[in-house]
């Protein structure tokens, strides 16, 4: 019976020890949960400035590009002159900009003195 009694105090004494615990970790739970919410605050105004501050050309033709890829025949996936990639007697060229119209306009223009 003593040692059922001194193993019922003992268990009593650690529960009280995990509830002690427990009451010291609610602040800290709710100030994590405050800093979610103030977190999840901030991404959706950031995502809202990005939606508003990116030009939409930079951001309609690459969704464009993709759209009309995937609406593509399987077959026309592939690039149609593949051999030409490996041809040492043509030049190849690459251009690197942030201005997708006026990376265009320099495509085109090379490419109609090209033909000339």
């Amino acid at each position: 019976m003593e040692q059922t009694l001194a193993k019922g105090k003992q268990l009593q004494d650690d529960y009280a020890s995990v509830v002690k615990k427990l009451r010291a970790m609610q602040p800290m739970l709710h100030s994590t949960e405050e800093q979610l919410r103030v977190h999840k605050k901030l991404t959706i105004f950031l995502t809202q400035l990005i939606a508003k501050t990116i030009p939409k050309g930079l951001h309609c033709l690459p969704l464009r590009l993709t759209t009309e890829y995937y609406t593509l025949n399987s077959s026309q996936h592939d690039f149609p002159n593949q051999e030409k990639l490996e041809d040492p007697q043509l030049y190849h060229y690459a251009l690197f900009s942030d201005k997708v119209l006026a990376a265009a306009v320099v495509v085109n223009s090379t490419i109609t003195y090209a033909k000339q």
